[in-house]
């Protein structure tokens, strides 16, 4: 495991309002026999105290597990729909994953995932949301400069 920042930024659209969130954590990258996996530790101020989320990337298909006291499974993979599990302290529920687009440039060295995606439940639909990930090495901590965007 290398130790790695990471700059996460999500845009959740639904038909009442629009959020962006951002946060920096330092986390773990590791080459797998698929791709990578990225780890870290969310944080209070986003909500999921003492939760660790795992990233696995694996060309076009990302799985996004959070575990802890908020557990819940997140698969991308473009023009697939993933049926994912969202725990809350009031009970599990499935939600429907539409995924619209995926970048991919993590290597080695670090890089960039960006997915666009939808999510409904009971087919209804909840948001259309864009997340971005950038992974750089400690000492090459990379900013965002311009807005997501594929």
């Amino acid at each position: 495991m290398k130790p790695v920042d990471l700059n996460i930024t999500s845009v959740i659209k639904s038909d009442d309002e629009d959020e962006k969130i951002e946060f920096f954590t330092v986390g773990q990258y590791r080459r797998t026999k698929d791709g990578y996996v990225l780890s870290y530790e969310e944080s209070d101020g986003i909500g999921y105290e003492n939760c660790k989320v795992d990233i696995k990337v694996a060309g076009d298909c990302i799985t996004v597990d959070r575990t802890g006291p908020a557990v819940s499974t997140l698969t991308v993979e473009k023009n697939i729909k993933h049926h994912c599990i969202y725990g809350t302290p009031f009970g599990d529920f499935t939600m429907g994953i539409n995924t619209y687009d995926i970048v991919n440039t993590v290597n080695d060295e670090g890089g960039r995932l960006w997915f666009k995606y939808s999510i409904d439940i009971n087919n209804d639909f909840v948001s259309e949301n864009e997340m971005e990930i950038i992974v750089s090495a400690r000492d090459n901590f990379a900013t965002p400069s311009a807005p997501m965007a594929p």
